[in-house]
């Protein structure tokens, strides 16, 4: 399972904090897919605006949209667009 946690705006979009996802092995790209396609989210992630984070580090130094995930990983979805 792989927990997928939302910050800030992104969890006012969602409508929620957590969603756990019955999936071993997966990747950003597949996740935020996956996302969009069943928890009605589609067209409202804009991967301009968020930061991505696997156990805490942050996805681009992991390997950016195709980095990998794993079964007991939590990835974080935060929004980094904020009003002024």
């Amino acid at each position: 399972m792989i927990t997928v946690d939302f910050l800030g705006g992104i969890r006012k979009i969602a409508g929620f904090s957590t969603v756990n996802i019955n999936i071993t092995n997966s990747s950003i790209n597949e996740i935020l897919t996956l996302l969009e396609s069943e928890y009605d989210l589609e067209n409202k992630i804009k991967e301009s605006e968020i930061m991505i984070a696997i156990n805490g580090v942050e996805s681009s130094v992991l390997g950016g949209r195709g980095a990998k995930i794993s079964s007991g990983d939590t990835v974080t979805i935060l929004s980094v667009v904020h009003g002024g």
